[in-house]
């Protein structure tokens, strides 16, 4: 459902004041390929401008009704909702357009939407309006039906937490899904506007029209008009079933509610706690055992966790011989399995820390026990105890062995599958993606020591320890092992790199197989290491901050760019970083040599400081939550700033908690302050607009510190190649305002510079 609605000039519609003038819905039925589309106008006299095409429907094809008065119009839609009887109801922003603004309208108009398409009965009237009489609001006295209409408005957005995290908006019986929210969990994108998303997902760039051009359109007497403004509103709607489908996210929420064993709603609006403690509590039963539900403050009181998973220091450099990549297979889930830890088969710390204790529950070690399994404890090493699997096979192992083998047959499976059984493809592809979640989320119910339902410090030290020495022991064979001649040069919880120096790409790939063979057979089962990829050549940064050309196996002629942690693939600065800092790694990777680096920092450089240059490259795009920050004006972010300005002009401008507001910085008073610099990119973009951007803020506060922090390794000093730069003349480039600006169109344009027309002789 998508609407477009009335508007006071620059103001968004507000449902207080701005009628419904559009409104499109777009129907799916999941046993067919086509969609039936319904739009709904709101027309008014012929004095005010709006008038219908011969044909009656302004040249669209498809359902279409005609009303004349609004609240006729939100009648038919709830009459045509009710009889599609459709089980989900979706809307790009749920609260500030679609369904949330058709229920506030809604109400003031005096009907109750939200209630009225719901599946589940009418709620039963309060005990006054029963005695009184009155059948509805609109009845009532003025004073009686404006508190009946605030608190219906209130209704409408009830769950404050639903408001900030899902759709906010409830209709019993049916699902009500905000697709913006869900793309920000789905997608990796600097903005989630409908136009971003839709080139990220759907490879289309469509246009942006801003309420007041849509309004003026929708007035227009040109029939041409009206019916862009209508095709517009339709295609909005229809994005939303495009986009969808694309992602494949009702398939796949289906099945991971199926896997999970909860409701389809849950697995979009609750953690993975709620997953796992599902699969947990189902199989804990089958083997005659019941959780424990520990209060607030027994997980506030257990001792704390004292385990850390191995990430080294990096040796940070510039590599140009090969560098193996070694992942341990679901690390975790696989010490679970293979040293049989669970809350069922603990028997406590060789030294407890406290007496008594184990985890969030009292527990006393019957020393008995301990004295006839003492030949075959298993002690992890961070001196806590558990019975073999064949005394006891806990709960957790055996959890996981069945999921991990069951994602071994849907894997297996697909493969069988025919290139023509595409949907079924997708099915088994979503139920071995949601068992990989599931199994790799295990661990931290365990360690889940502030919000935890059933957390241990023992068990999820000992998962974290057993790690830690799987790898602390593998790092160890590989360095002194004199056949291959190898260092391990970062390691990272499950993962090692390993440097061949002198050696060829396809001795790499031989020797990390090797590697691989070798110190799986060392481990117990299911332990595996597998070699993921060779990198040649690399650059190591710090912690968790690598890039290189990256080769998959030993046939792949032209490698991939594979960059963690550095701004090539973070948000939190803007594309035009981005792309400078990928282009020269590429560079001086495929040439090594840094004058080509500076010849074309110098190129990019020149462009910024003369202006010639995409504004969209410079746009920064951050969360914002309002609300959460400290009451003093300075401590906000420059987002949150931007933000806020808007508010102050339209208070319905307010973002929904987490949307990326974007916003550049422009040039300031000598001494201004950052905050003081940033405004909306759309005031840069204006005819008349005073600002100019601030290239000098990007290029050293923004571009130079990025590329020091790589091509700093090489001994390069970024800030020297600056400077070296001649300064153009900046009045050249200052924004003035246009000398045009006084016309009113382009044809006035033309008309101005159209030569006289010459007399004809008759």
């Amino acid at each position: 459902m998508e609407l477009q609605a009335e508007s006071r000039g620059n103001l968004r519609p507000d449902p207080k004041f701005d009628a419904i003038n559009i409104l499109a819905l777009v129907v799916q039925e999941d046993m067919s390929n086509g969609c039936q589309v319904y739009v709904f106008l709101r027309i008014v006299d012929e004095k005010s401008g709006v008038k219908l095409g011969k044909n009656g429907n302004d040249g669209f094809n498809g359902n279409m009704f005609l009303f004349t008065e609004e609240k006729l119009l939100v009648e038919q839609v709830i009459e045509i909702i009710c009889s599609l009887d459709p089980d989900m109801l979706m809307g790009w922003d749920i609260q500030g357009g679609s369904l949330g603004y058709l229920a506030e309208r809604s109400l003031h108009l005096g009907v109750n939407l939200l209630k009225k398409i719901s599946r589940t009965p009418l709620h039963e009237k309060t005990t006054e309006m029963k005695n009184s009489g009155y059948s509805d609001s609109s009845d009532l006295l003025p004073e009686v039906a404006e508190v009946a209409n605030v608190k219906s408005v209130l209704e409408v957005v009830e769950d404050e937490w639903g408001r900030d995290h899902a759709s906010g908006l409830h209709v019993g019986g049916r699902i009500v899904l905000n697709i913006w929210r869900l793309m920000r969990a789905e997608l990796k994108l600097n903005m989630y506007t409908v136009e971003a998303v839709t080139e990220g997902v759907l490879r289309q760039k469509i246009p942006l029209l801003s309420d007041r051009v849509l309004n003026q359109w929708y007035s227009s007497d040109l029939e041409r008009a009206r019916c862009k403004c209508i095709e517009y509103v339709v295609q909005r709607a229809m994005l939303n079933i495009e986009i969808m489908d694309q992602l494949d996210m009702i398939s796949r929420t289906s099945e991971l509610a199926r896997i999970f064993g909860i409701d389809f709603f849950s697995v979009i609006s609750r953690g993975s706690q709620f997953r796992v403690e599902s699969m947990l509590l189902r199989l804990s039963h089958t083997q005659n055992y019941v959780a424990i539900s520990p209060g607030y403050q027994q997980v506030a009181s257990q001792p704390a966790m004292e385990c850390l998973p191995l990430v080294m220091e990096p040796e940070s450099g510039f590599y140009d011989d090969p560098v193996v990549v070694l992942d341990f297979q679901s690390l975790y889930p696989s010490m679970i399995i293979a040293y049989n830890i669970c809350f069922s088969t603990c028997l406590g710390n060789v030294v407890p820390a406290r007496a008594n204790v184990l985890g969030v529950s009292s527990y006393s070690q019957d020393v008995k026990i301990l004295k006839d399994l003492r030949e075959t404890l298993l002690l992890t090493p961070n001196g806590v105890m558990y019975v073999p699997p064949k005394v006891r096979k806990g709960v957790l192992p055996r959890l996981l062995e069945e999921i991990l083998s069951t994602r071994i047959m849907v894997k297996q499976a697909m493969k069988k599958l025919k290139p023509s059984q595409q949907i079924l493809r997708r099915i088994l592809d979503a139920r071995q993606l949601a068992l990989k979640l599931i199994a790799n989320v295990t661990y931290g119910y365990t360690a889940a020591g502030f919000s935890g339902r059933m957390p241990c410090a023992e068990i999820a030290d000992s998962i974290v320890q057993c790690g830690r020495r799987t790898l602390e022991t593998a790092i160890e064979f590989v360095d002194h092992h004199e056949q291959w001649k190898a260092k391990v040069i970062y390691g990272d919880t499950d993962s090692m790199f390993v440097l061949l120096k002198g050696r060829s790409r396809e001795d790499a790939f031989r020797i990390g197989h090797e590697i691989a063979n070798a110190i799986t057979a060392m481990n117990p089962e299911p332990v595996t290491l597998k070699m993921e990829k060779v990198y040649q050549p690399c650059f190591l940064l710090t912690k968790k901050r690598y890039v290189g050309y990256s080769y998959e196996s030993m046939d792949q002629k032209k490698p991939s760019f594979d960059a963690k942690g550095i701004e090539t693939v973070r948000r939190d600065t803007c594309p035009a970083v981005a792309k400078t800092l990928e282009r020269t790694i590429r560079l001086f990777f495929e040439s090594q040599d840094l004058s080509e680096v500076k010849t074309y920092l110098h190129r990019q450089w020149r462009r910024i400081l003369s202006g010639k240059v995409s504004l969209k490259d410079f746009v920064f795009a951050k969360e914002v939550r309002l609300g959460t920050y400290s009451s003093r004006a300075s401590s906000l972010p420059p987002a949150a700033i931007v933000a806020k300005k808007a508010m102050q002009i339209d208070p319905r401008a307010k973002p929904s908690y987490g949307e990326r507001v974007p916003y550049v910085v422009v040039h300031g008073e000598p001494g201004s302050r950052l905050v003081d610099m940033v405004v909306d990119p759309y005031e840069l973009l204006d005819i008349n607009s005073p600002y100019r951007l601030n290239d000098l803020y990007y290029i050293r506060k923004q571009m130079i510190p990025a590329l020091q922090r790589v091509f700093g390794l090489l001994g390069v000093d970024l800030n020297q190649w600056f400077s070296e730069i001649p300064r153009p003349n900046r009045s050249m480039f200052s924004k003035q305002p246009s000398s045009i600006s006084h016309m009113g169109s382009i044809d006035d344009a033309v008309v101005s510079r159209r030569p006289p027309a010459k007399k004809t002789q008759d």
